[in-house]
């Protein structure tokens, strides 16, 4: 090769040499700018998806996002000072907040504004951990407070029932639970004030009022306030929880500020107005129940006298409608029991005896009196089968027998007497009415059953109850159709313990047992459930109603409450009552739909 060939040859190799190096650096360059614009779209598409509101409590609409070359820089916010705490003045008039003539609560009607917003304020956990022991909710202070359930007529013909929690220490009302029916279903507000002023609220929806794990993605909606001010709102949904904070207001969409104003406004507005009205509220229970005479006919304008069985005094009276049915209202007390007594001309008087209602009660669902002729002299042979509540396949033997007129007479004339044989069968001779039986055998609960004589009912089924031990409670849960699957439960605080019976009922065994031991002073509410009804898919049946149902509680005192299902209710889930503080109270709640859950679809 000549010298000029070779040193063209040389130029050459270098130009290529080159023109490789040249195009990697170009496609370092390259890729490091496609990465570069990746990240700075990815921070871009980030700081606006914060502003999106699609997580708060209803959709809206989002804003239109202009594209951006460059992520803009972000200034670094200047530091508040912590804000000092707000005397703040919540009080107004009882009166005021409903309307003088139909007694409506209005909570569309602006009374309360939030307090000032500052983006330093931070939730102060005063109230909620205080007196909720998530941890240990048997052993939670919260249970232990007084107590007293109210209601209030809303607009549109719904309803809110009001429980009011008092810490006894300092006076102060310090929770307050508001169960909104909203036709079928029920709003849940939990409310949590600090010496007056607005803490905390927990919010969720169910179709059964029932106790909930208050740390669970079960509360739908959390709001925390402080100075008046929602410093912090969580959403949860489908198991995910979305976080909105006072903090963040400016890099918020309009939208998502306009529903964090709106929902900051309702809350409070809403919690202020329970907070002065709820405590004002005279406790007062409904009893209701029918009146039927020896052929299971209503009976029509029977007189219905509501008695103080202190003192004799009559606290109330009615007479029943077109289809026997009456309803009448009686003031709480922890200090009496009442009477009813149904009367008729031809018929004889019926007494229902022992009547709660204690502060905190519901509804009291007194058992159908029947009323038999009074030239109608003819004694039935009474047939009685009476078996152990906790193996129902065990007789009672041997156990006495005494009978007194009307229902749940512990202490009356005693108009007769008998006795079980080894097989805790019986038979007693008794015109048509209606009767209690005192039953009674060592090593037993003395048992006090209804029997109920017409021409086509003449038998009597009943459970007695071993002696119970200190601390604990015995639910015995007894019908008469079969079969019947019925299904009994005690839930307890926090649903921390949901307590069921062992002994299934399907078939022919009518009664189920459920023991609470270690009772303490937690809080239970009892249920018992149509299980067959719901499993089908009927939950407006009749079964559980026409079952004459009843819950019967022991502790180691003897018989404590007698609770009976309400007559001529459709539904599936009976809620009969509640133990709070060791005291039993009336609920009488029914309702014809359920959750799609384990906790009322399977034992």
């Amino acid at each position: 090769m000549s010298g000029t060939d070779k040193e063209k040859h040389n130029n050459d190799h270098k130009k290529f040499s080159v023109t490789i190096i040249g195009i990697v650096i170009y496609s370092i360059v390259l890729i490091a700018v496609m990465v570069g614009s990746y990240i700075g779209v990815k921070v871009i598409f980030k700081r606006y998806d914060s502003k999106v509101a699609q997580a708060l409590a209803q959709p809206e609409e989002t804003e239109a996002v202009e594209e951006e070359s460059e992520p803009t820089p972000t200034p670094e916010p200047e530091e508040e000072p912590e804000p000092e705490e707000v005397d703040l003045d919540h009080d107004v008039d009882a009166d005021d907040l409903t309307d003088p003539e139909t007694g409506v609560v209005d909570y569309s009607k602006v009374r309360f504004k939030p307090g000032k917003r500052s983006k330093s304020l931070k939730w102060k956990d005063t109230v909620f951990s205080r007196i909720e022991n998530v941890r240990e909710p048997a052993q939670a202070p919260v249970n232990t407070f007084d107590y007293k359930r109210v209601s209030v007529k809303l607009p549109d013909n719904n309803s809110s029932e009001y429980k009011v929690y008092t810490n006894p220490e300092n006076d102060m009302v310090e929770k307050i639970t508001e169960a909104e029916d909203c036709g079928g279903n029920l709003q849940i507000l939990d409310y949590y004030f600090d010496n007056g002023d607005l803490n905390y609220v927990a919010e969720y929806k169910t179709y059964v009022d029932k106790p909930v794990n208050i740390s669970s993605a079960g509360i739908e909606s959390r709001y925390y306030f402080r100075n008046d001010c929602m410093v912090r709102y969580i959403y949860c949904k489908d198991g995910n929880a979305t976080e909105y904070t006072v903090a963040d207001i400016d890099s918020y969409s309009k939208g998502t500020v306009d529903q964090y104003d709106y929902l900051e406004q309702d809350i409070i507005n809403r919690a202020y107005i329970v907070y002065n009205l709820a405590p004002t509220l005279k406790e007062t229970e409904v009893l209701c129940g029918y009146v039927m005479d020896e052929f299971s006919m209503p009976m029509e304008d029977a007189k219905i006298v509501v008695k103080t069985e202190s003192n004799d005094k009559v606290a109330a009276e009615t007479i029943t409608d077109g289809d026997g049915f009456y309803k009448i209202v009686v003031d709480c007390t922890d200090d009496d029991s009442y009477c009813i007594t149904a009367s008729k001309d031809t018929l004889n008087d019926v007494g229902v005896y022992g009547i709660t209602a204690r502060y905190g009660s519901g509804k009291y669902s007194v058992e159908t009196i029947y009323m038999g002729y009074t030239n109608n002299l003819t004694e039935y042979p009474v047939q009685f089968m009476i078996r152990d509540a906790i193996d129902p396949n065990k007789p009672l033997s041997g156990a006495g027998i005494m009978l007194r007129r009307g229902f749940n007479n512990r202490t009356g004339e005693v108009m007769q007497t008998g006795a079980l044989d080894d097989n805790g069968n019986g038979t007693v001779k008794l015109t048509s009415g209606s009767y209690t039986a005192e039953i009674s055998k060592g090593g037993y609960e003395t048992l006090f059953l209804s029997v109920v004589i017409r021409l086509d009912h003449q038998i009597a089924v009943g459970f007695a109850v071993p002696d119970v031990a200190d601390d604990t409670y015995q639910v015995v849960v007894s019908w008469e159709s079969a079969p019947l699957d019925l299904c009994a439960k005690a839930i307890s605080s926090n649903q921390a313990r949901v307590i069921s019976s062992p002994v299934d009922s399907l078939g022919l065994t009518t009664a189920e047992t459920v023991t609470i031991d270690n009772a303490g002073t937690d809080d239970y509410r009892f249920y018992v459930t149509d299980l067959g009804a719901i499993t089908a898919g009927d939950v407006m049946a009749y079964n559980m109603t026409g079952s004459c149902a009843y819950a019967q509680v022991y502790d180691s005192n003897g018989l404590q409450g007698n609770f009976h299902v309400p007559a001529a209710s459709a539904g599936v889930v009976w809620e009969a009552f509640e133990i709070r503080n060791k005291s039993i109270l009336p609920i009488n709640s029914y309702y014809y739909a359920v959750e799609d859950d384990a906790l009322w679809k399977t034992r």
